[in-house]
């Protein structure tokens, strides 16, 4: 061709081919089909998860979980958290 094509002029070119690809093939109907499953998980999960725990106790505070490790007391916060769901 002897010419360069932009940044731009490419962006473009290779979002008009995505579509195409995506649309005229068996990859549209895939994607479309796996979005669904995904969704239809987090609907799932969303009616049978219990939100009652997703807030602490006073008396739990927050050095359990991640924190414990960026605090240094992982074995402390694991033995604590191991005695206190017995």
């Amino acid at each position: 061709m002897g010419r360069t094509f932009s940044d731009r002029e490419t962006l473009g070119i290779l979002i008009l081919v995505t579509v195409v690809v995506v649309f005229l093939t068996s990859v549209g109907s895939l994607l479309i089909s796996a979005t669904m499953v995904g969704l239809a998980i987090v609907c799932v999960h969303g009616a049978f998860r219990d939100p009652e725990d997703l807030f602490m106790d006073e008396q739990e505070g927050g050095g359990a979980g991640l924190f414990s490790l960026i605090g240094g007391s992982a074995a402390a916060a694991a033995g604590n958290s191991m005695m206190s769901r017995v």
